[in-house]
């Protein structure tokens, strides 16, 4: 049914104009502007206007139904999430972690999926009793466990796949800050000493990297051997993204050489955590749970501050992406706070009496 402009007489409303011949033509895109265009044409103008109203409310009944037949569970989700976005994260396990996270929960039709659902499941998960789901984990699990699910619908909306995020308003768990776990000097002298007795030959060298460095243990055990040069020690694809070139002594870059490859990976890639945690067992440490490896990227950062280093470098060193998580070192420098003991009320008054 092709109707030209030249064919309209005028404009009778809004999509429905009188034809030259007497007769009325009416269109519209029920759909929305990019939708597909229906058209009519008859000899009574009430017939046009009753044609528009009933295919804009069919419209709207039947994009009613298709969100109500929208039958994807939140697995679905966490796969449309991985296809458009996850595979160019860094984080090559969140989408595991989020398919485990939606079978765990039952893996219900998303769109039936709450927040009173995800409570629910938050205190199972926690608990300690035959209603858990899989053994009880830490708040601190579940909290990564919620952002990891909350990111996801919040990437779907801003995708347009998606509308709503139940989990927006619920707050997290409030985590008592557990402080920092750092060695000192005699146990990284012990800890060095039980290393030298672990079949894995790379354990030490990889342990003085991060000691040296403030690298994370996986910073240092994927190391380059083209990223350590001209005693320096550059970590590419870091968490933050950003690359950092540390100094390192002659010894230890002569020791990161000995008997390994000039190009490639440094270390052979075998699992570190026994062999690690054997070393603990040896040197006579116990950490706080949840603790192994990052304690020595603490203990850089620690020693760092202890010696009176600058928190501004050390933000730069860490690789950090704001000063606030540096920060938390800045009560082990020598001078932090000290001027309390000599700008307090009673020490002025005390001052001003001996004056």
């Amino acid at each position: 049914m092709a109707v030209k402009s030249s064919d309209k007489k005028k404009q009778i409303a809004p999509g429905i104009w009188q034809l030259n011949d007497g007769r009325f033509y009416g269109e519209v895109r029920p759909k929305g502007a990019t939708s597909q265009r229906l058209r009519k044409i008859s000899d009574k103008l009430a017939t046009i206007k009753e044609w528009m109203v009933s295919t804009q409310a069919a419209a709207k009944t039947s994009t009613g139904k298709t969100a109500a037949k929208d039958k994807r569970t939140l697995s679905d989700l966490a796969n449309e999430w991985q296809n458009l976005y996850g595979y160019t994260l860094k984080d090559n396990e969140r989408h595991s972690v989020l398919l485990a996270i939606c079978k765990r929960i039952g893996d219900p039709i998303a769109k039936s999926f709450t927040a009173e659902d995800f409570l629910i499941y938050r205190k199972t998960r926690l608990e300690n009793n035959q209603q858990s789901i899989g053994k009880p984990v830490s708040p601190n699990t579940v909290n990564h466990e919620q952002a990891y699910l909350s990111a996801m619908f919040g990437t779907l909306i801003k995708l347009k796949k998606w509308d709503t995020n139940p989990l927006k308003a619920v707050p997290k768990l409030k985590i008592d800050d557990p402080g920092l776990t750092f060695l000192e000097l005699d146990q990284i002298d012990e800890l060095l000493s039980a290393m030298q007795y672990s079949l894995n030959r790379d354990l030490v060298t990889i342990a003085k990297i991060c000691l040296s460095t403030g690298a994370r243990w996986g910073e240092a055990s994927n190391l380059l051997a083209q990223n350590v040069k001209h005693g320096q020690v550059q970590f590419i694809n870091t968490k933050s993204g950003k690359t950092r070139s540390i100094p390192i002594s002659k010894e230890l870059e002569r020791e990161i050489f000995s008997g390994r490859p000039r190009i490639g990976r440094l270390f052979a890639d075998i699992s570190y955590k026994t062999a690690f945690k054997n070393a603990l067992k040896r040197a006579h440490i116990d950490l706080p749970e949840g603790q192994m490896t990052h304690v020595l990227r603490h203990t850089f950062a620690s020693i760092f501050m202890i010696q009176d280093g600058n928190i501004l470098k050390l933000r730069e060193i860490l690789g950090h992406a704001s000063l606030e998580m540096t920060m938390r070192y800045a009560h082990l420098a020598p001078k932090h706070l000290t001027q309390a003991l000599t700008h307090n009320p009673l020490a002025v008054l005390a001052a001003q009496k001996a004056a």
